[in-house]
Order: C-alpha cells, then structure tokens, then sequence
C-alpha cells in the first residue's frame, strides 16, 4: 500500500476511518438534528479529503 501522499493507501485509510464513524454514528445516537449534523459533517470531511487526494495527484 503507498502511503505517501498521492497514494491510495491514506485515501483507504481515511474512508475507512469515516465508514466505521458513520456506522458508530448510526447505531448509537438517536435520529434527529444531532444524528443529521454529524452525518453532515463526516460527509464533509470525506468530500474534503477526496479533494485533497485528487490535487496532490
């Protein structure tokens, strides 16, 4: 896995990172704004690190 920042192996990582948030996310907070804020802002920042990986190439 190339690790460097261009590479795939921290774009991987990261998204992981996210998905296994988001299912935390999910499975523990009930639904309303707090739930919608949260999914809010992890979509955020895994647009944002889509982005960054995509201009470091």
């Amino acid at each position: 896995m190339n690790m460097t920042p261009a590479g795939n192996g921290r774009l991987v990582v990261s998204l992981t990172v996210f998905a296994v948030v988001a299912v935390l996310v999910w499975r523990t907070m009930e639904p309303g704004r707090f739930q919608q804020l949260a999914w809010l802002l992890i979509g955020f920042f895994a647009f944002r690190t889509v982005l960054t990986w995509l201009r470091s190439r």
